[in-house]
């Protein structure tokens, strides 16, 4: 029978490499959009005046 410890600390483990995969999805669907929509507004965005 296995120690009910190692068997938290492993569920613990998977849930954070869970969490990490989610966040990195996130962040490159940011990435995508931000990426999307410089591409559609063109390269002069930066250059207009604020």
């Amino acid at each position: 029978m296995t120690d009910p410890n190692e068997e938290e600390r492993e569920r613990q483990k998977r849930q954070r490499m869970r969490s990490l995969a989610i966040a990195f999805a996130l962040i490159a669907l940011v990435a995508l959009f931000y990426a999307a929509t410089i591409v559609r507004l063109g390269g002069n965005v930066f250059n207009r005046p604020m």
